[in-house]
Parts: C-alpha cells; structure tokens; sequence
C-alpha cells in the first residue's frame, strides 16, 4: 500500500512539475519549430497554400529541427533574398520530395543542382511545398508566371508523386478559388491533456504529460525499435537465404521505409487503382495537358520527372502496373518525361533503399537527392 501511495504521489509531484515547467523546456524547441511553420506556411486562394515570402523560420520533420529561408515568390531558397530578375530560371515543383522535408537546403534536390551550376546567369527554383499536387502545379505555375511576366522562365519540371492520386482527391472538383481554412496554431499536447483523461487514457496522458513518462516510453520504444530490428533481420535473412549475422544495417533500415506510409501504397493495389487510382492519374495528366498548352504558349519547356517510393523498389509488380500506365499517357500527350528508376534498381535493392531513404520514411535523403539531381542534369543537358 505504501508503495502505491508513494508511485502516487511521485506521479502528482511529476505531473505538476513537467506541467509547470519542465515540458516548456524540453519542448521548447520542437514547439518553437511547429510554431513558426505554422505561421510561415500561409494560404493563397489560387493555389491553398504556400511559403510566407522573405522570411526565414524553424521547420520541424519527424523530431528533426531544420531551418527554411524563401526568396519573394515565396519559394524556399538558400537565403531569404529577392531574385535578380536578370537571371534565367528552370522551376521545379513537386510536394514534400522537392520541399526537401527533413532536409537543409543545399541538401535538397534545388540546392543540389544549383550547387552544380556553373552558369552564374541561371539559376532553379524550388516552388515544391509539401502535400502538393498535379492540380496546385497547374494554378501554382499559371499564377507565378502571370504575376512575374519580368521572370525569364526556360523550364517547368514538374516532380509527379505517388501520393498525388491521394492529394487531388480533395479537387477533383477543380475549385476556382481556395477558401482559408487554416485556424489557429494548436499546441497538441496541451489539446490531449483533457481528451486522453476524458478517454481514460491513462499511459497516453501519462506519457505525454509528465517527465518520467515521456523517458519510459523512450525506453519501452527502444526496446521495441530493437525487437522490430531483429525480426526483420529474420524476415532478410529468409527472403535472400543468407545468415541472420550477415543482414546489414541498410538493408534493415529499408524495411522500415518500405513499410513506411502504407495508406500510400494501398492506392496501388488492385481493386483501388481499377476504381479510383487510375482516375486519379487521368486527372493528373488533364491538368498537365493544361500545363503543357499554357507553357507552350510562353515559349516555356515541360518535363515530368518519375521517381520511386521505397515500396516500389520492392514490389516491382506495382513498380511495373505504375510505369506501363504512365508512361503512354506521356507519350500520347507529347509530355517529355525522365525516369528515375534504374539507378534504384541496380544491384542490392535493399541497401539502394536504406541508402538513399530518410530513417523510417519514404523521403529521399541527400544521397538520394545526388542520384536525383544528377540524373536531371544530364536530362537538361542533352
């Protein structure tokens, strides 16, 4: 009984003291982080949303704190600069890939191949923002080009992701106008504290809200995450028929890529892809038929880029379904297009994966980027 007075009392001291104090400074910089994105991150009624121009800010990905600069288009840049107006300019756009979530600048894809400039009179832009899609590239490019007819644009490479048959889902009504919906920033911790207690979610409450409660869980998940390492080195080991103690790191860390996001690729399955995906796609390639016409008329170069997620170094049925879907479309549209998939694809897929992947997540790291940005330079080049 004393023993249960006394875990008691140590979790009310505990509560009372991470509530006061302590999860204000252990938090602080993530809350910071997740702040300033907030407010940096702003709406736009032609294309939802986008970067604030000429600032710089905190941004926060999966615990990691990076910082984000943009120019005045509200791209993100190296700096936060006004562009000089004299150069020539190739845009990118894509989501969270081009983004470069996780990511300092010049480890992105932009900052890669700027870095690989040696043309001073040219430059590219990144206008990726994360959870884009094939729609918000076509109003996001007609209105930067209309509202800048001083930018000397060469090309449009537009990034074309898996999840955007997910992200156009929400325009297929194709919306002339976006109205604000972004609300007020929202401490989420602070928000669960009532909702876990009202749910009687007491390990959740607890691990959120007091100190020694967050390091237990900690604990509990690094035993997990060791426990999850060594059965998927059984699960290598037995797919490649090789020894337990020769599955490498990067083949586990692959595993946890591919399984990374899984609603993802459930739009790829079957009965999925036959009732909406492939309608998806159809949408997409609308939008970028309308791209195409509005660029030719300026005189602007197209070019799609395909890449892979993990899932589909892995599944090379969906890889194949994917790309023999795709591909004609860009063909019967007259689309330029470059496929990124080989350098992928050569030798040990797994440790390709556990390479070139963020830890646990489908985003290209900067190795993955290199191959990326390479690939578009001798695109362009030829």
């Amino acid at each position: 009984m004393k023993k249960i007075i006394f875990i008691f009392v140590f979790l009310l001291i505990d509560l009372f003291l991470s509530q006061l104090f302590l999860l204000k400074i252990l938090e602080k910089d993530i809350i910071g982080a997740n702040k300033e994105t907030f407010e940096n991150r702003v709406y736009n009624e032609n294309y939802n949303y986008t970067f604030k121009k000429l600032v710089n800010f905190k941004s926060q990905y999966d615990g990691n704190i990076y910082s984000i600069s943009t120019n005045d288009l509200g791209f993100r840049d190296e700096t936060s600069k006004t562009l000089d107006r004299t150069k020539t300019f190739s845009i990118i756009i894509g989501d969270s890939f081009i983004e470069g979530v996780g990511l300092n600048y010049e480890d992105t894809i932009v900052g890669m191949l700027n870095n690989k400039l040696e043309n001073n009179n040219f430059k590219f832009l990144n206008a990726g923002v994360a959870s884009y899609s094939s729609y918000i590239y076509l109003r996001k490019i007609q209105n930067i080009i209309d509202a800048n007819i001083d930018l000397k644009i060469r090309d449009i490479i537009v990034f074309l992701d898996k999840s955007d048959v997910n992200d156009d889902d929400r325009f297929l009504n194709k919306p002339n106008k976006f109205n604000n919906t972004k609300g007020n920033f929202i401490n989420q911790r602070k928000l669960d504290f009532y909702k876990d207690l009202k749910e009687l979610s007491f390990w959740r409450f607890i691990s959120k809200q007091t100190i020694s409660g967050k390091i237990l869980k900690l604990t509990t998940d690094t035993i997990e995450n060791i426990i999850s390492n060594i059965s998927k080195r059984f699960l290598i080991s037995k797919k490649f028929k090789k020894s337990f103690f020769e599955v490498n790191n990067l083949e586990v860390r692959a595993i946890k890529s591919i399984n990374n996001k899984p609603f993802i690729k459930n739009w790829y399955a079957e009965e999925i892809w036959q009732m909406k995906t492939k309608r998806n796609i159809q949408f997409s390639f609308e939008k970028l038929h309308e791209l195409k016409i509005f660029l030719k008329k300026k005189n602007i170069n197209l070019t799609v880029a395909l890449y892979p997620w993990s899932f589909e170094i892995d599944d090379g049925n969906i890889r194949k379904k994917y790309l023999n879907f795709i591909i004609p479309l860009l063909n019967k549209n007259e689309i330029k297009y470059l496929s990124i998939y080989d350098d992928f694809l050569n030798g040990n897929i797994y440790e390709n994966i556990g390479k070139n992947y963020l830890y646990n997540d489908v985003h290209f790291n900067k190795h993955g980027n290199k191959i990326i940005s390479s690939n578009l330079i001798k695109h362009l080049s030829k």
